[in-house]
């Protein structure tokens, strides 16, 4: 426990130190989509959706919507995220064979476990909508060995919260 509480503690200070000094952690996805080519972007974006997810997708939305084609994009990035999506289950599913691993997350996720066990695949839609983490649902659908063609039919909505959210996001600008 305290090992865990160290490495935490180095992290947060990492953070701080970044945040204060160097760069905000909520300016660095605007850094990238301002400072890199869209190849770099869009492997930051997919890196993101296969593993945490933890950067909203809106704001990736929000760099295509100025380029000429616009839906066409908005549908890169769906498929970029539907594809993390499975990247991120099968993730899960390698977890699953590391016995220590898989009883920590069993353990940190548990409340998102307790809901794939009771709402299947109607919690894997809400996550493919909502601003849930997706990646970290699929991720403990492979720990819970969810059916991966279940995942396949069920991931399509992801790539229609895109534009869902595209279109929301064209109407506000």
């Amino acid at each position: 426990m305290i090992k865990v509480l160290v490495i935490i503690g180095i992290i947060v200070i990492a953070a701080l130190i970044l945040n204060t000094f160097i760069i905000k952690i909520s300016d660095i996805p605007q850094f990238l989509i301002k400072n890199f080519p869209m190849p770099v972007v869009l492997s930051f974006f997919f890196l993101s959706e296969s593993f945490m997810g933890m950067i909203p997708p809106d704001i990736f939305i929000l760099w295509v919507s100025d380029m000429p084609d616009f839906y066409l994009m908005v549908g890169v990035l769906g498929v970029l995220s539907y594809i993390g999506g499975f990247n991120a289950y099968f993730i899960g599913y390698l977890i699953r064979k590391i016995p220590r691993i898989k009883l920590r997350v069993e353990k940190l996720y548990a409340n998102h476990i307790d809901k794939i066990k009771r709402w299947g695949g109607i919690f894997i839609v809400i996550a493919a909508l909502f601003p849930l983490p997706y990646a970290i649902v699929c991720s403990l659908a492979g720990v819970m060995k969810y059916p991966a063609v279940r995942l396949t039919y069920l991931g399509i909505f992801r790539i229609a919260r895109f534009y869902l959210y595209a279109l929301l996001i064209i109407q506000a600008v």
